[in-house]
């Protein structure tokens, strides 16, 4: 099967999913980063009770916390912060919708819901990534596909 036909025809819960890590909208920022932190996650998901109600992701923190400009501080709850209403991916979707919303979006991680729209997870680009990489590995894996195709010159500067 081509790689075109294959993200049309498999879904996404075949990629597999990262638990939740799941923080109340009044948790702190702060909080919320150490809880990242420890749990070596890039993103967490923000609901009160099974109502999703945004993501905070690393480049949140970077760019309204950390940055020159920060809008919000490590202090302010982490619904000031989050991205209110995110993009989400479901785990009967084809493979080629994800990739679509990631690329689209330039977003590197999706909150992850079944069929019911309850939340089962997050997933990422980088397991999305791994996950095609294993399924297409040979052409992955033997670049370039023709061993005399080599560069003439010197590449950079």
């Amino acid at each position: 099967m081509d790689f075109r036909a294959y993200i049309e025809t498999q879904q996404v819960h075949r990629v597999g999913h990262r638990r939740p890590v799941v923080v109340a909208p009044d948790t702190s920022i702060g909080d919320t980063a150490a809880l990242m932190r420890r749990r070596n996650v890039g993103c967490v998901l923000v609901a009160e009770g099974d109502s999703l109600r945004g993501i905070f992701t690393e480049r949140d923190l970077l760019r309204k916390v950390l940055s020159q400009a920060g809008e919000v501080s490590m202090t302010d709850p982490v619904s000031d912060g989050m991205t209110p209403d995110p993009v989400v991916t479901h785990t009967n979707e084809a493979l080629e919708l994800l990739l679509r919303r990631m690329h689209e979006g330039g977003f590197r991680h999706l909150p992850l819901l079944d069929p019911e729209d309850r939340v089962v997870g997050t997933i990422s680009l980088k397991r999305v990534i791994a996950f095609l990489a294993d399924q297409f590995a040979e052409a992955v894996y033997n670049l370039p596909p023709q061993p005399q195709n080599f560069s003439k010159g010197r590449e950079g500067a």
